[in-house]
């Protein structure tokens, strides 16, 4: 399907499914720079705020159309899209705010879809299409043709990424992007976060491709849905940036508002449910964005999130939550004291106090709640209306599986007797005992989960990686008969604080001297140490980071002390709990020395910098943990994990899951060097789940040595093994054309590189483990790779990443890379007329050969010269080769000879440059001239007379985002070329397109100088 079919499907669909088709000449706007319907708005906003004025009516428009372009004025723009605008009504104090969309009643707002719109800021875009609801312009598409040679959807997102820049004014109403090629993607419009920081996500809908899914999501009311409740300003690193929801999270979450609902208005007597989407998939913000649909949509609602662990009521509360714009005048509370929960029970007469909590299900304690629990029921057989009769209570609990299905939750449950439960797990539930687990508190009768997320599925949709494991050293492993005991005991299901009085004693069943022993054991840590030092160089460090969760916090500090022997010390921090008066001496000293090295008082201070550190800083590279840190932490840089402490069931699950996160797509596995022997025995660690459940939750490394090897066959039949040959020369020449084969064919092109970029991600990882013959293969199609992305596609933002994230894969070809450095002996890039006339008069290369080499050097100016006024004169020249090439419409004697004089045309020009002693501005203003119809000495006049006006302008680097420097080089353009054109016999519509034409190739330098 070409671009133009693609793009008619697409606005055939949406309207099929309610958008309706205007063409862009007939939207009814008031000039090119402005990307509001000014009529329709206006209208709408009468329509939705009956009795306002027309001062009134003024007054919102030009709230909304004052706001600025960056991070402050986008977030305004989108609360008053969710809220409408705040204004004096009338010009007295009386505040109201004006709906911009009628959420309450779908039909009456204006859905609108155009394309080809053109609009003018900076300078002038064309969007695809675009969706307008009350004449707001808020969803811009990009569609890219599926069958054109290396373009795909990321050609169009880079371009949305452009045109943020080119009409600011137009992007800070857009709030979603979608980008279309093959696949589609959709993302969160966010102009002044580089490429590489924008959440970029597919929506899946079942029995639908991505481009059916994506245009599902946009249908009208889901539409309308996402933007209100599903699109949220959150504060990352210090900035601020935005979040849309994943389709996973949609559906649950509007599983549990529509449950909800259904019971408050007598539709249903179903009051809880359990939703499983797998660690690293967001399970958080699920059950943000339903907590905050449901605030919103109940009057006055009490919505309770509840964890287990006040290092999760932190995460949730600090890191999400208060990052997090949820609206005007929301303000979540955080519940830190028993009295503070007694007092919001209590509140209005014990009805309960309104909004959205943070608590501990600790603070449910049944000792603390016996008083205020009789106290309630006996008011509330005087009267009604206490807190235990609300049906408007939403209880979100947070990893259910663990201390929420025993006596705590007894006890929440009994108190507050009529509110709505919502268990969320990132683990599988166990099936085994179901009286006991979860399924029994949170599931109603036939019904296991409301909602799954499976790993498998998150793997697949990239939101996780796979998890592998290897075993470390057997000697340092723990023997058969301690690890058989430990997986047999039910020490490790222990609720936290019934495991650290087991710790403090001897277990009933489970002798914890025993393992102290043995995993304690200074000489055994620092063996360990050195192991993990050697592996952490060799295969982590410089490209991801490390962690090591080790069985004690006496374990944790010996593993700081050996680890700071083998590597640099600030390149291992330890992360964990301290008491106020320790008594083990050994962790007291250590806290000694941590609080003096921060700076800080508490040690809790110093943890919470060093976790900020090592997500955002170089160091620390490695931490050491215990408990701390093995649920809820997401750091997508870390990718191994030393685990030197015995886990099993949903602890371990949990805790592997920490290594799951993607990053930067160089991280095709996260990975787990067990040195405890858990993987052994791994049956029996995970005895207590279906086999359905843990499908694609870890693999052998040997599993992922399988992957490779499969994958190297695949590539085998594709392209063939590694030719037998006598030399480099010869080598090369087979590279070239397997790497010219791929430019020429398309869904070639499209296997080959997706399949050897899985290969080299795999290859980091298990080289070590590799036949010779295996190695050779993969150097062949390294060559192959690397050849066809310098000749053919230039610098990607992947391809940066390489030499950082492969270098393995760099050491392993580098002589091969020598070899392909030979290409300039028959690629002349640099433009040296000598070099060239030596290399046309060389016998020893063919024809064939050298109208090759002659074209590959011509398409590798264009990649790597772009910007080049050279390049920019004989650019349609160069399409035109390419075209021919590829699609094999010439003979080689043809395509030679064409090749030939192209570079010598570019010779020509590079002469001419040189002998007018121009840079690369000033020629690039020169060669618009005379390519347009200047003679070359007027050219040569308006040249020098237009960069002395403009060079206090264009000298400044970064001045093509200044609108107000446009707007100055436009103008002084304009007046200069204007009289000029007059003189050389130009049209007035001639010389405005020479100025159009001026300007954006004077702002192309500017960016990509």
């Amino acid at each position: 399907m070409r671009e133009r079919g693609l793009e008619d499907f697409i606005v055939d669909e949406l309207v099929k499914r309610g958008w309706r088709y205007i063409d862009s000449m007939s939207l009814g706007r008031e000039g090119l720079d402005k990307p509001l319907i000014y009529s329709v708005l206006r209208r709408k906003i009468r329509e939705f705020n009956p009795g306002v004025g027309e001062e009134d009516v003024s007054e919102a428009v030009s709230l909304l159309e004052g706001r600025g372009f960056g991070a402050s004025g986008a977030r305004e723009v989108l609360e008053y899209l969710k809220f409408g605008v705040p204004v004096k009504l009338g010009g007295s104090r009386v505040s109201a705010r004006l709906k911009l969309i009628d959420y309450s009643d779908l039909g009456r707002n204006e859905f609108v879809v155009s394309r080809q719109v053109i609009h003018r800021g900076v300078r002038e875009i064309r969007n695809d299409i675009v969706l307008y609801v009350n004449g707001i312009p808020l969803v811009s598409i990009e569609v890219k043709n599926p069958t054109e040679p290396g373009v795909s959807w990321r050609d169009a997102f880079l371009q949305i990424k452009r045109y943020e820049h080119s009409v600011p004014e137009l992007y800070k109403y857009v709030q979603i992007g979608v980008a279309i090629g093959a696949r589609a993607k959709y993302f969160p419009i966010i102009p002044w976060a580089d490429p590489g920081k924008v959440p970029i996500y597919e929506w899946r809908e079942e029995g639908l491709d991505s481009i059916g899914s994506v245009i599902e999501m946009l249908r009208p009311h889901r539409f309308l849905d996402i933007l209100r409740f599903y699109t949220y300003f959150r504060m990352e690193e210090g900035r601020e940036s935005k979040v849309i929801a994943r389709y996973m999270q949609y559906r649950a979450a509007n599983k549990i508002v529509d449950r909800v609902l259904k019971r408050l208005r007598g539709e249903d007597n179903i009051d809880r449910g359990l939703i499983w989407h797998w660690q690293g998939s967001g399970k958080t913000l699920t059950m943000i964005f339903a907590a905050m649909k449901l605030y919103w949509l109940l009057e006055n609602p009490m919505i309770f999130f509840v964890v287990d662990r006040i290092e999760l009521q932190n995460q949730l509360y600090y890191e999400n939550l208060t990052k997090l714009d949820l609206g005007p005048e929301v303000k979540p509370k955080l519940i830190d004291s028993i009295d503070r929960l007694r007092q919001v029970l209590s509140y209005n007469d014990y009805r309960g106090e309104p909004g959205v909590f943070v608590v501990t299900v600790q603070k449910f304690q049944p000792s603390e709640f016996e008083e205020l629990e009789k106290f309630l029921k006996a008011i509330a057989m005087s009267r009604p209306g206490t807190v235990m009769d609300r049906m408007d209570i939403i209880l979100l609990v947070d990893e259910a599986h663990r201390t929420q299905y025993g006596v705590l939750a007894e006890q929440m449950m009994r108190l507050l007797r009529k509110a709505n439960y919502f268990a969320f797990t990132g683990t599988p539930v166990p099936r085994r005992n179901p009286l006991k687990n979860t399924f029994a508190k949170f599931s109603p009768p036939g019904e296991l989960y409301l909602d799954k997320y499976f790993i498998l599925d998150s793997i697949r949709d990239k939101y996780t990686v796979k998890i592998a494991y290897q075993p470390g050293p057997f000697d340092y492993s723990l023997n058969k008969e301690l690890l058989e005991e430990f997986l047999e005991s039910e020490f490790d299901e222990l609720p936290e604080e019934v495991r650290r009085r087991v710790e403090r004693h001897v277990g009933k069943e489970l002798d914890i001297r025993k393992f102290k022993v043995f995993l304690e054991n200074p000489e055994r840590i620092d063996r360990i140490a050195k192991y993990i030092a050697e592996h952490f160089r060799e295969n982590v460090d410089g490209k991801f980071k490390a962690m090591v969760v080790a069985s004690s916090r006496r374990a944790c500090v010996l593993y700081k002390r050996a680890l700071d022997k083998y590597l640099p010390p600030e390149y291992s921090e330890v992360v964990m709990t301290f008491q106020s008066n320790e008594n083990d001496t050994l962790i007291e000293e250590y806290k000694s020395e941590l609080t003096s090295r921060y700076h800080v008082m508490n040690p809790r201070d110093a943890v919470q910098k060093i976790i900020e550190n090592f997500r955002t800083e170089d160091n620390p590279r490695i931490l050491i943990v215990t408990d701390m840190l093995l649920t809820g932490f997401d750091a997508p840089i870390l990718q191994t994990m030393y685990l030197d402490k015995p886990l099993k069931g949903h602890r371990l699950l949990q805790a592997i899951a920490r290594v799951n996160r993607p990053y930067r797509g160089v991280k095709e596995y996260g990975l787990v060097i067990d040195f405890v022997g858990i993987f052994r025995e791994l049956e029996k660690a995970f005895a207590m789940y279906e086999r359905e459940d843990l499908k694609g939750a870890v693999f052998d490394v040997e599993e992922v040595l399988r992957e490779f090897k499969e994958t190297l066959q695949h590539l085998l039949q594709l392209i063939g093994p590694k030719p037998v040959v006598e030399s480099d020369e010869e080598l090369f020449r087979y590279v070239r054309i397997k790497a010219e084969e791929l430019a020429r064919n398309r869904s070639l092109e499209k296997e080959f590189t997706g399949k050897y970029r899985v290969l080299r991600r795999l290859y980091e990882l298990i080289s070590a483990k590799l036949s010779r013959d295996d190695i050779e293969q993969y150097k062949w199609f390294s060559n192959i790779y690397v050849f066809y992305v310098k000749n053919f596609v230039g610098s990607t933002p992947e391809e940066e990443l390489a030499e950082r994230y492969y270098k393995k894969t760099i050491e392993a070809i580098s002589h091969s890379l020598q070899v392909l450095e030979k290409e300039a002996e028959f690629s002349p890039i640099k433009i040296d007329r000598e070099f060239f006339e030596e290399f046309i008069q060389n016998k020893n290369i063919g024809l064939e050969d050298k109208a090759s080499a002659l074209i590959m050097g011509i398409h590798k100016f264009k990649l790597y010269a772009h910007n080049d006024p050279i390049y920019v004169s004989v650019a349609d020249k160069i399409e035109d080769l390419m075209r021919k090439w590829r699609r094999r419409l010439k003979n080689s004697l043809e395509l030679y000879e064409e090749a030939k004089r192209l570079w010598e045309k570019i010779y020509a020009l590079k002469e001419e440059q040189t002998k007018l002693r121009f840079g690369r501005r000033e020629y690039l203003v020169y060669r618009t001239l005379v390519d347009a119809g200047f003679k070359e000495k007027h050219a040569l006049e308006v040249t020098n007379k237009l960069i002395e006006k403009l060079k206090d302008k264009i000298s400044l680097h970064g001045w093509s985002k200044n609108p107000k420097l446009v707007r100055d080089v436009e103008r002084i353009t304009a007046l200069t070329i204007l009289r000029e054109a007059r003189i050389a016999g130009f049209t007035i519509d001639q010389a405005r397109k020479l100025i159009d034409l001026l300007v954006k190739r004077l702002e192309k330098s500017d960016i990509e100088q």
